[in-house]
């Protein structure tokens, strides 16, 4: 009987976790599963960390879309900056989905629930490299942009790296006050007159391209 009491206990705990490893879904059908344990796939492809959360958006519209979040008291348990390690990388999250704000999330208390499956790094270099002329024909793309920052200012809200002195309409790379702490020089003199390549999402804002920059990982000087 007591052998019998351990079976059922072991089946009763293999059971759940084959149900949970069936049911694997696009990130944008989290939707429809409200209160399941699933796994959810797709492409980190804006990050942010509040030093209370880091949020991983598979959206540039995190407020209506799926969502997975680290909550502070986790952060030892992941990789240092999660805002940037799992950035711009496809991955699968696992666990319970739940409706936050009107939109789906998962929180993630292990790193065991989040894998990447292959980043950009394990395709070979396979991101493409354009002239930063040409970012406006890779919206909602990430690419590498090539060129050369010829103008640089700083508002103490927001850092812009400019490529052109038409600012206004041509690419322009951003850094928000709130990524500063992990640039250890002032990117506004450290880039200037510098050849880069910039790595990220281009978005158009105001009718121009642009990339937002999280982290001096992103961009890198050609020498």
């Amino acid at each position: 009987m007591k052998k019998l009491s351990i079976f059922i206990l072991a089946l009763c705990m293999i059971i759940p976790q084959i149900a949970f490893s069936q049911k694997v879904i696009r990130w944008d059908e989290a939707g429809k599963y409200y209160g399941q344990n699933v796994t959810v796939t797709g492409k980190v492809v804006v990050s942010y960390n509040s030093g209370k959360a880091c949020f991983l958006n598979f959206h540039e519209d995190y407020k209506k879309h799926f969502t997975a979040v680290i909550f502070a008291s986790d952060f030892s348990r992941f990789p240092s900056d999660p805002q940037d390690y799992y950035l711009y990388k496809d991955v699968e999250v696992s666990g319970l989905i739940k409706e936050y704000e009107g939109k789906p999330e998962i929180i993630l208390n292990s790193p065991s629930q989040i894998k990447i499956v292959k980043g950009e790094e394990s395709r070979g270099g396979s991101t493409p490299v354009v002239s930063w002329e040409d970012a406006d024909k890779y919206y909602g793309k990430i690419v590498i942009v090539e060129g050369t920052v010829i103008a640089a200012n700083n508002t103490g809200k927001v850092c812009f790296l400019n490529f052109h002195h038409n600012w206004k309409r041509y690419f322009t790379a951003v850094i928000f006050s709130s990524s500063f702490p992990k640039f250890p020089f002032a990117p506004e003199e450290h880039y200037l007159d510098k050849k880069v390549r910039i790595k990220g999402l281009v978005k158009e804002y105001q009718g121009k391209p642009e990339i937002v920059v999280t982290s001096p990982a992103q961009v890198e000087i050609v020498k």
